[in-house]
């Protein structure tokens, strides 16, 4: 059951990617018009890395398809904290947080907003210091090693966070900071929270997976942000472990062991099973994320194989797009890392380059640094493994 444990709340959150930023000018932030595309924008519910203009990568750059342009953007933080949570948007802010470098019992945390150009920054909310809980972070990809991004839910013209203990027999904390306000407060529900990690939302409203050690179950229970209401939505046995996602009000989640895939609507009940895997355990293929009525699956054996699943009747195609690394030469599976109106946006060169820096100590170093070249795919040619892009250009203000 420890492994179980540890394999969930490890990977709870499927689905894309990381960032840094360095320190710009604080004024507080003005809202900005609503972008052209402003059918597009998702002002309520949970907060992604993009809105129907502009998505913000995992490398600190702003892709806007206004001008088909990516910039990079620089993020207001403290001289000892790092990012730990990319940005994700509402339309009218950045939302982001960081944590310091120091070693415990000193370390905090700490909620960011600006304006969708990184300017305007101010900290809304940090942890006690010393403290051991964790802000709640949702992994967008199976490749995502440092940085994550923040989970942030937008109602009620506020912003909604998380912080929770280290393990999934913690109960959330809930604050909310409305976008009149300078600080976040927690919110004090009449009845306690039960267990849980974010794993996604339904119609609107966060998610939580935890688990029951007494009946050996994990359940999956709905939060309404405004009441403090709960609802169970499903249980699953505590045997293997899952691999799980709710999103939009089903759940996917995939046998730790068998890796088959099941989907479950999670307003019925009703549990099918999606895809069922037939290779060797040696290479097992897992969800990456899921959109637009396909997953994407990749082996974890090399060569890297991948395959599109069609999620309303099972069938699987060969995914054969793919991006490179511009130094080593390699290629990657080509990911959809965000939807902007009928397109994908897509990584399709990876750059690694060395500069001069300063260390925390004020010492001259080299550091390295990423960026990549951005691309837009109709998202029918992404599916159907046509490579037609259209590129974003780089523009550097540095």
């Amino acid at each position: 059951m420890k492994k179980a444990k540890h394999l969930l709340a490890a990977a709870l959150a499927l689905l894309l990617l990381a960032a840094c930023g360095q320190p710009a000018e604080s004024t507080a932030p003005v809202a900005l018009a609503e972008p052209e595309q402003a059918e597009e924008t998702r002002l309520e519910g949970w907060l992604f890395p993009w809105d129907g203009q502009r998505y913000y990568t995992g490398q600190n750059e702003v892709c806007d398809t206004a001008d088909m342009t990516t910039r990079p953007l620089s993020l207001t933080m403290g001289t000892w904290e790092h990012l730990t949570g990319y940005p994700v948007t509402d339309g009218r802010f950045l939302y982001y947080s960081t944590s310091d470098t120091q070693y415990m019992p000193d370390l905090s945390e700490q909620v960011w907003r600006c304006n969708p150009d990184g300017s305007g920054a101010e900290m809304i909310w940090k942890s006690e210091t010393g403290g051991e809980g964790l802000l709640e972070n949702a992994r967008l990809g199976g490749q995502v090693t440092d940085v994550t991004r923040m989970v942030a839910f937008a109602q009620q013209d506020a912003v909604w966070f998380f912080y929770r203990g280290d393990n999934i027999l913690s109960s959330p904390e809930v604050y909310r900071c409305g976008v009149e306000e300078t600080s976040a407060r927690r919110v004090e529900y009449p009845d306690p929270l039960p267990c849980g990690i974010f794993t996604g939302e339904m119609n609107g409203h966060p998610v939580f997976c935890g688990l029951r050690e007494e009946d050996q179950e994990y359940f999956f229970w709905l939060l309404d942000l405004a009441t403090g209401e709960t609802r169970e939505l499903f249980t699953l046995p505590d045997t293997t472990g899952y691999l799980s996602l709710v999103q939009d009000g089903m759940l996917y989640f995939q046998d730790q062991e068998s890796a088959s895939l099941y989907e479950v609507d999670l307003s019925s009940g009703k549990q099918r099973l999606v895809w069922q895997q037939e290779e060797k355990p040696a290479t097992i293929a897992w969800v990456q994320f899921a959109r637009d009525g396909h997953a994407l699956l990749e082996n974890t054996s090399l060569p890297t194989l991948a395959c599109s699943l069609d999620l309303a009747d099972g069938s699987i195609t060969e995914a054969t797009l793919r991006g490179r690394d511009a130094n080593s030469g390699e290629e990657y599976v080509l990911r959809a890392l965000a939807p902007l109106g009928d397109c994908y946006v897509v990584e399709c060169r990876h750059h690694t380059g060395i500069r001069a820096g300063m260390s925390l100590a004020g010492e001259p170093q080299q550091e390295r640094y990423f960026w990549g070249d951005y691309a837009l795919i109709e998202k029918d040619d992404y599916w159907n493994n046509v490579p037609e892009y259209r590129y974003f250009t780089w523009v550097d203000e540095g």
